[in-house]
């Protein structure tokens, strides 16, 4: 009887983990407030993402000229799922030769203490060790975290990087951007579907005068 007890509360424990990893996906979406003439892609491109058997779908972030804020104008895509988690590791694969700066694509970490904090693509740690050609990927650290407002970062792990928003951003144009595998607390999403949901979920909205945010930050 206790065997079968504790079976089975293994078997909860693990469905319910699944569940947990399933609930994070990336929301495609451009941000265009002022309706400013600008054209903006955000959309997994299939065949696009890194060569690995699998879907195979790439994020391309795409904005043909930088928007002065505000309003300001991007391509984004928001992690859904990250409210409430606390933050202890990000990161992304990019394809090199595509755009990467210090501002674009860049991380939008915002926090439940009211923390505003930008990381950018050409930070973090860039490798090809063990990427197919053409690939590499970079991971972040405490000190790539930019201050815009709010409490200082308080380091990966710790009370302050309790999130309250997450999302991938490109607003400095013309340029192009190609990333797959967005990792976030070591939850991998490599397509439309999110991570470890195998249920076809089209969230592409592209086009000029997207507007779906309740929240944005620029620095």
């Amino acid at each position: 009887m206790k065997r079968t007890v504790l079976i089975g509360a293994a078997v909860a424990l693990v469905a319910a983990g699944a569940a947990f990893a399933a609930h994070l996906e990336l929301k495609t979406d451009a941000f265009n407030p002022g309706h400013a003439q600008v054209s903006i892609a955000s959309d997994w491109v299939k065949g696009a993402g890194v060569p690995d058997g699998k879907r195979g779908e790439g994020l391309l972030l795409e904005i043909s000229q930088t928007v002065a804020y505000p309003p300001g104008a991007s391509a984004d895509a928001t992690v859904e799922g990250a409210k409430g988690l606390t933050l202890k590791s990000l990161g992304f694969d990019r394809l090199l030769g595509t755009y990467c700066t210090n501002g674009s694509p860049r991380w939008d970490v915002e926090t439940s203490n009211g923390g505003v904090y930008a990381v950018g693509c050409a930070s973090g740690v860039h490798s090809t060790t063990g990427m197919p050609a053409g690939w590499e990927r970079i991971t972040f650290r405490d000190s790539d975290f930019q201050h815009l407002s709010g409490p200082a970062w308080s380091g990966f792990g710790t009370p302050g990087a309790k999130l309250d928003f997450l999302q991938v951003l490109s607003d400095e144009g013309p340029s192009a951007s190609i990333l797959d595998n967005v990792q976030v607390n070591g939850t991998v999403i490599g397509g439309r579907h999110g991570a470890g949901d195998d249920e076809h979920k089209d969230n592409g909205n592209n086009g000029n005068n997207g507007n779906g945010h309740d929240k944005k930050h620029e620095h």
